[in-house]
């Protein structure tokens, strides 16, 4: 029996829960794995959870009511580390699963960290300047005494940026009487983040990339990829991808997307987002919906937007070989079995978005260390690291007979156990 063999056939994804299958997936390897009930129960449930409830009061005076989530999963192998969303659709589950996949990408890149998450339920781009800088600092503020270099580092995710991460190292700075640069990764440059953030996770989606490529026995030269959330990273990944001779055949963001199978102007393309803010309207392609972009005749695709992209719905029309899910939860159970099927491989989250976790250590580390920064050994670093996560979740695959997100997990779930024996 493999490890494909014990994982449920989901046929269905109406009824989903995001922790559930998290911790579906936990049980899973654990049985693989044939870890103690102790352990399993140590990393089923979260070591301690936040909820807050904020009130903002809105530039017009009227009062706001935003709730507030910090789930600290597992410090067995160090405190904890997680990004903050600012999301309206966000929710406790979510933020539970985050934590909990955190963990295991943490132990993948064996950095030494446990999983965290964080989440402020709201519609960032809805606030003023105003609103947003003072919702994040009560955000801080209402988790005083949980937040710390040693205890639980904040970093960024969906609806964050660098300036909120300044916002919140501040109230945090506040907070303790000192600045602690170690307690925020990912902030601006000046305040001692790691210059160039998104470039720096971006290298990393682009270096998962190119090793699947080559374990494919292909170059990436001349391939037609297509990009779901043109973003910092995203845009980011696009630069790069065109530096190494790819061709861009289709991009999206929020505003829509473009296509063009010959492929895209990706210096005009960036410029354009630059000044504009979103692709929309970009005049040197031809428009396309989300769904053209998903399913765009291309060699590669790269999910960087937003969970439960593909699913049992499109899994069948998506025509890429390769699927890179850069976001977490782009891919669902359902429809990795589907692509498999049919013989394309998808490369999880665990590794393709461990570009933003190696940076945030390294930049914790230097922080810590009041050391300087030297930008190539930060590109140097985080390839490195993301090679051998991709390695040993590949070589776990191998071991287990299971694909490659099956192997990320079972390899990382094996060390964070093994730390939990030795403690």
């Amino acid at each position: 029996m493999t490890a494909h063999d014990l994982l449920p056939q989901v046929a269905l994804e109406d009824e989903f829960d995001a922790y559930l299958e998290s911790t579906l997936q936990l049980e899973e390897a654990a049985r693989v794995l044939d870890l103690e009930e102790w352990i399993v129960e140590r990393l089923r449930h979260p070591e301690r959870e936040i909820t807050a409830n904020l009130v903002l009061v809105r530039d017009n005076g009227q009062a706001l009511s935003v709730t507030a989530f910090r789930v600290q999963h597992s410090s067995a192998r160090g405190p904890w580390l997680g990004g903050v969303r600012l999301s309206p659709h966000t929710h406790l589950s979510e933020t539970r699963a985050l934590a909990m996949n955190m963990t295991w990408q943490c132990a993948l890149l064996d950095v030494p960290f446990g999983g965290a998450a964080g989440a402020l339920v709201c519609d960032p781009g809805k606030l003023s300047e105003r609103e947003l800088r003072h919702l994040s600092k009560d955000y801080v503020q209402a988790l005083r005494g949980a937040l710390g270099p040693g205890t639980d580092v904040l970093m960024e995710d969906l609806g964050s940026n660098p300036q909120v991460l300044a916002w919140m190292l501040d109230a945090h700075a506040r907070a303790v009487g000192r600045l602690e640069p170690g307690a925020v990764a990912g902030k601006p440059g000046v305040l001692f983040g790691l210059p160039d953030h998104a470039d720096a996770a971006a290298q990393g989606l682009f270096d998962t990339l190119a090793l699947a490529i080559e374990e494919s026995g292909r170059k990436l030269a001349g391939l037609r990829i297509a990009v779901q959330g043109v973003g910092q990273t995203g845009a980011a990944l696009a630069r790069l991808l065109d530096d190494a001779g790819a061709r861009l055949v289709a991009a999206a963001d929020v505003s829509g997307g473009v296509r063009c199978d010959e492929g895209l102007p990706v210096p005009a393309l960036l410029e354009w987002i630059a000044s504009k803010g979103v692709l929309l309207g970009f005049p040197e392609a031809e428009p396309a919906r989300n769904r053209e972009v998903l399913e765009a005749g291309c060699d590669v695709l790269v999910l960087a937007a937003a969970p439960r992209q593909v699913t049992a719905v499109n899994a069948a029309r998506i025509r890429a070989a390769l699927v890179i899910e850069a976001a977490e939860g782009a891919i669902t159970q359902a429809a990795e079995q589907m692509l498999e099927e049919r013989g394309a491989i998808a490369v999880p989250a665990l590794v393709a978005g461990a570009g933003a976790t190696a940076a945030a250590y390294l930049e914790w580390s230097l922080n810590l260390g009041h050391e300087g920064f030297l930008l190539d050994g930060v590109e140097e670093n985080i390839r490195l690291r993301i090679e051998a996560a991709y390695r040993e979740a590949r070589q776990a695959a191998q071991r287990y007979k299971t694909n490659l997100r099956r192997g990320a997990l079972l390899a990382a779930v094996e060390k964070v156990a093994a730390a939990l024996r030795l403690r």
